[in-house]
């Protein structure tokens, strides 16, 4: 069997456009994260947002379609190409796509809202993660806000480590996961045999600090975030984050 180490930028699609489009319901679930950023967020037609790790554009160009400016940023280029034309064949001219790191992040007030969603955030040290929020808080206007989705620690602790095979985006995905306790981090390997018969593979695992809720608040206190609400849920009703809701954990901010 031919073995072929694959870049991030390849990874990246195969999961955020093909298999993304192969997840039952994920149409509705998109739908419904995207009312809940319009209520908890206050958003108006004519707004600015950033969408931070846009990756397939999906949600940046929903919120577009209600007249909002977005400004989706990945690091992945070919996220970036792929939602640049998604938009256009949508005819959708208010949302534009950049590509970029959000370690370089350097908008200045421009935004009235800054999205991170998908779990998108803890890829770095707790210095350059810390970093990464301060720039999101320097690209929001005056009494701007977040909105951030991240993994919830208290699922991670729970949840066994995990290897199997599954078949979709034109071959057999292994991924195989983890939790490692003394750094708080969740690691997700990933291999893949396409329909050609190549084993595609990944130079290292992805991995993501995971941040309890006394964490975000000292954080969020650091880069002159005010926490408004911590949220147990993407969709409405909203659900508070407490001892009976938990499993995913949405943070909600404002500019103080």
């Amino acid at each position: 069997m031919r073995t072929v180490q694959r870049d991030w930028d390849w990874w990246a699609y195969h999961f955020r456009v093909v298999h993304r489009s192969q997840i039952p319901g994920i149409g509705e679930w998109d739908d419904n994260l995207v009312e809940m950023l319009v209520e908890v967020l206050g958003l108006q037609p004519g707004n600015r947002v950033l969408d931070l790790a846009c990756g397939s554009g999906d949600h940046a160009r929903r919120l577009a379609r209600r007249g909002l400016q977005v400004v989706g940023v990945d690091i992945a280029p070919s996220l970036v190409a792929y939602s640049r034309q998604k938009a256009a064949e949508e005819g959708i001219a208010s949302a534009r796509f950049e590509q970029g790191d959000m370690r370089q992040l350097d908008y200045q007030a421009e935004f009235d809202a800054v999205l991170l969603l998908s779990g998108s955030f803890g890829f770095y040290d707790d210095g350059t993660n810390l970093d990464v929020l301060r720039r999101m808080v320097r690209a929001l206007n005056p009494a701007g806000r977040v909105f951030i989705d991240v993994f919830d620690p208290a699922e991670m602790v729970v949840r066994p480590p995990r290897r199997g095979w599954s078949y979709y985006g034109g071959g057999y995905n292994l991924r195989t996961t983890w939790w490692e306790p003394e750094s708080c981090t969740y690691v997700t390997e990933f291999m893949l045999i396409d329909d050609e018969g190549v084993l595609n593979t990944a130079a290292e695992p992805e991995r993501i600090r995971v941040y309890s809720l006394p964490e975000w608040r000292a954080m969020f206190d650091d880069v002159g975030l005010e926490l408004t609400q911590a949220l147990a849920d993407t969709k409405l009703p909203l659900v508070a984050y407490d001892r009976d809701h938990y499993g995913n954990l949405v943070l909600v901010g404002e500019k103080k």
